[in-house]
């Protein structure tokens, strides 16, 4: 049996941009006590960390925006205590604002005869032992699940790098290792033949509907070509698969485009709630979904339009009715009879 068969997520993110020194602060303990108070069976714990630019060839650990490994740790042992699983989530962030899905490179060419230079492979060696610090703290505190990248869109087409990446993680980790690959898409083919050496794939799922206010039904019943989509990509990979990101944000209209980050709108808590039991109820019964994480549990980010009259319209569930939902999904009920709102 594969250590992924037992496996189920119902989790949250957690940190993500939240600078050095968040997750031993008091804002940061109190978020991981309301975390441990939702029921969840998993984390994903996010460190950041820092390239200069989405043209560098070197990640490092920022003084600003990189956990210390030893607040990474506190944490983990906190979750543990409360018996959560912990999946550790470096993510590459860029300080020059340009999202890692455009880190890329030219391939290696020679222009002036002499001068060669493997953009690629020095990228490559220094994210394999970025990954490999990592999966040894992952190792040494029984962290359940290891990713080892987050929507590296300009990166992924790197089919002969990715291997040795993996490679060198097993050598130190010995649990299921995963990728976060980026946002699905109907009718979009992401798949990756390096995919097929992961234990479990993760795909950031934010795909909506087009009714403007549905049900959970509705909502159900408008994903179903995704769930076809998707079983076809764990039969082309031959891993298992779950929303390593999966959300939407309490706004008016969210669940049209729920990976929308910057639009303006008015509260709409139950529009999220119905967002995430519409996914569950749509993929509960797919034997090769392994869960998903919602994005995300803290906001870290400056979005001061999420601050609405009648509420936060943000990606956050707590205090929401979608925390309601979760707290019954992880209870073992799953939101399969009739339009009955799991937020009641």
């Amino acid at each position: 049996m594969s250590f992924v068969d037992e496996l189920f997520v119902r989790g949250v993110s957690f940190g993500f941009m939240a600078g050095r020194g968040y997750y031993r602060s008091a804002a940061g303990q109190r978020e991981i006590e309301n975390i441990c108070n939702l029921g969840v069976s998993y984390v994903a714990l996010i460190a950041t960390v820092a390239q200069e630019s989405y043209q560098s060839t070197r990640m490092f650990e920022d003084f600003h925006y990189t956990p210390a490994d030893t607040e990474l740790v506190a944490a983990i042992e906190t979750f543990h205590r409360h018996g959560i699983k912990v999946m550790l989530k470096p993510m590459i962030e860029c300080l020059d604002s340009v999202w890692r899905g455009n880190i890329c490179f030219p391939t290696k060419q020679m222009m002036i005869p002499g001068i060669e230079v493997d953009y690629w492979g020095k990228w490559f060696a220094n994210y394999t032992e970025c990954m490999a610090h990592y999966a040894q703290l992952a190792e040494e505190n029984g962290v359940e699940l290891f990713c080892i990248g987050c929507e590296l869109m300009g990166c992924e087409p790197q089919e002969n790098h990715w291997p040795g990446v993996i490679r060198k993680v097993r050598e130190i980790y010995h649990g299921p290792v995963t990728y976060n690959a980026d946002q699905y898409h109907p009718g979009k083919h992401f798949v990756r033949k390096w995919f097929s050496e992961l234990d479990l794939l993760g795909v950031s799922f934010y795909t909506g509907t087009t009714r403007p206010d549905p049900t959970v039904t509705e909502l159900a019943e408008d994903l179903l070509p995704s769930v076809d989509a998707l079983e076809a990509v764990v039969r082309e990979t031959g891993v298992p698969l779950f929303f390593a990101e999966c959300g939407s944000r309490s706004v008016v209209g969210g669940t049209l485009q729920p990976w929308m980050y910057y639009n303006e709108g008015d509260y709409d808590g139950e529009s999220q709630a119905n967002y995430l039991a519409g996914v569950v109820r749509a993929f509960s019964s797919c034997p090769w979904w392994k869960g998903l994480m919602w994005w995300k549990w803290d906001e870290q980010q400056k979005r001061p339009h999420y601050t609405q009259p009648h509420g936060d319209t943000g990606f956050t569930i707590h205090g929401k009715p979608a925390a309601q939902v979760m707290k019954r999904w992880c209870a073992g009920e799953i939101p399969c009879i009739g339009d009955k709102q799991l937020s009641e």
